[in-house]
């Protein structure tokens, strides 16, 4: 894996210097692009936008990603996504979005987090087509019991019921896929209203 590292000193001009950054910040965001196969993808916004994502194995515990809410920021472990990514590509994104629900929602329920993930998904350009992964990712797991979490195809199944409460008929395939959700049909209905002839 090639690491990419940006050095930012006084002596450069601020060009450069804002060069560097550019490409530093553009580094941390390819681990995730290429999980998409350059499809759209939810990210995050609003007061989301300012969360931290650091790659570190160490802080996660050897899990794909775990959130913290004191400073917000979501730390992801690159090797366990390409474990995922290796037999199921695009299902280590509900994860990435799972984390971000514990920060917007300040908790550390495993279940609200995963319905969430599950709504932002529902609603997010090619969401749709992530839920399905997830979905799929958790019933091919063995059924190991959780505390946290339930078992894989008890988690599956939330995620499914979270996304269908959000958008009934999601996952009926093409004939739904330009369906627009609430939040979408607002922010269309806002565009139209703004562009409209005075």
């Amino acid at each position: 894996m090639t690491f990419y590292s940006c050095r930012v000193t006084d002596a450069l001009p601020k060009a450069h210097r804002r060069i560097g950054l550019v490409i530093a910040a553009l580094a941390l965001l390819l681990p995730w692009g290429a999980a998409t196969e350059a499809h759209a993808q939810w990210v995050p916004s609003g007061a989301l936008a300012a969360v931290r994502v650091v790659h570190d194995c160490d802080e996660t515990g050897g899990d794909v990603a775990v959130s913290r809410l004191d400073p917000p920021t979501v730390y992801l472990c690159d090797r366990v996504v390409r474990l995922i990514r290796t037999k199921e590509p695009g299902a280590e994104h509900f994860y990435f979005v799972h984390e971000f629900g514990h920060i917007a929602l300040q908790t550390s329920s495993e279940s609200a987090a995963d319905c969430w993930a599950a709504r932002e998904l529902v609603e997010a350009p090619n969401g749709s087509r992530f839920l399905r992964l997830a979905i799929a990712h958790f019933r091919s797991r063995a059924d190991e019991p959780s505390a946290r979490y339930g078992s894989p195809r008890e988690r599956a199944e939330r995620i499914r019921s979270c996304a269908d409460e959000a958008m009934p008929g999601w996952d009926a395939g093409d004939a739904t896929a330009h369906r627009a959700g609430p939040r979408r049909q607002r922010t269309q209905a806002a565009r139209a209203t703004a562009s409209a002839p005075k």
